[in-house]
């Protein structure tokens, strides 16, 4: 298997892990995460403009606290599908992520992600355990890449910065039903550099290889829930379907058995 392929694969993985949470904040720090189905599929009272998207839809995720993710998306000429439970909270710290990825002939590789720890199954290249990454030590290179992507999901400083990124908005086409209710395509471009900027030491190689402006296309529920959001960027092509909002997840750390002696960092440094 190709350690630098396989590598490339870790860090997208570390990427989408924190993609899952940049418009959402709220929820419950407990590792059985409570969500609130109650106001899921309830018609928002809000009509969704440029000023308010993602204001809009982080409170509608607020309101949730959890879902479920399926992720389809090709890079390199490699097709990669995640499938994970997500549950956000007020303290980004105590957000929480359980996904596992297959990435084909580059081989599966799981993750979880509980108070800020980072914790990456990639079959034997880490011996068929957990590699623990704590995304809040500087002094492992890998933890210290990453730290930008804890750092800067601060929940009243992300919905800011993501509502300051729009450069362009449309409502576009008729809705469809996705995850059991009629949602709606918003068109939304954002200016890349700001998105990159947000994730600190892992966005910095990205900026110079990303257009001006990436444009997304976003399906949101009456609810004002995402369920879909597409992006076609330089032959990338990735599929984000939400669907469980407000169900209970039970997300939590590998059992100390499951934990992998395996230093990534030291990997990373050695291997080109």
């Amino acid at each position: 298997m190709n350690l630098r392929l396989k590598k490339t694969t870790a860090a997208l993985a570390l990427v989408l892990a924190a993609g899952t949470t940049l418009a959402a904040c709220g929820g419950d720090d407990s590792s059985q995460a409570k969500g609130d189905s109650s106001s899921v599929g309830e018609k928002a009272s809000t009509t969704l403009t440029k000023d308010n998207f993602f204001t809009e839809v982080s409170e509608a995720q607020q309101d949730a606290k959890t879902s479920h993710v399926e992720m389809d998306f090709g890079v390199s000429g490699q097709e990669i599908k995640a499938s994970g439970d997500v549950a956000v909270a007020k303290d980004v710290a105590d957000t929480k992520m359980a996904m596992k990825m297959s990435a084909g002939a580059q081989g599966d590789i799981e993750m979880r992600l509980v108070d800020g720890v980072f914790y990456m199954n990639m079959g034997p290249m880490t011996q068929n355990k957990f590699a623990k990454i704590d995304l809040n030590d500087t002094s492992n290179p890998i933890g210290k890449q990453f730290s930008g992507l804890l750092d800067s999901v601060d929940p009243s400083k992300q919905i800011e910065q993501l509502q300051g990124s729009i450069t362009s908005f449309e409502q576009k086409g008729a809705a469809q039903e996705i995850d059991g209710v009629e949602a709606k395509p918003y068109v939304v471009g954002v200016d890349s550099q700001k998105i990159v900027s947000q994730l600190g030491a892992a966005g910095a190689g990205a900026s110079s290889q990303l257009p001006k402006e990436i444009v997304y296309t976003m399906w949101i529920g009456p609810d004002n829930l995402p369920r879909r959001i597409t992006l076609d960027l330089s032959g990338t092509k990735m599929t984000m379907d939400y669907s469980k909002w407000g169900e209970d997840v039970s997300i939590e750390a590998p059992a100390q058995d499951q934990i992998s002696d395996v230093d990534l960092g030291q990997m990373g440094a050695g291997a080109s």
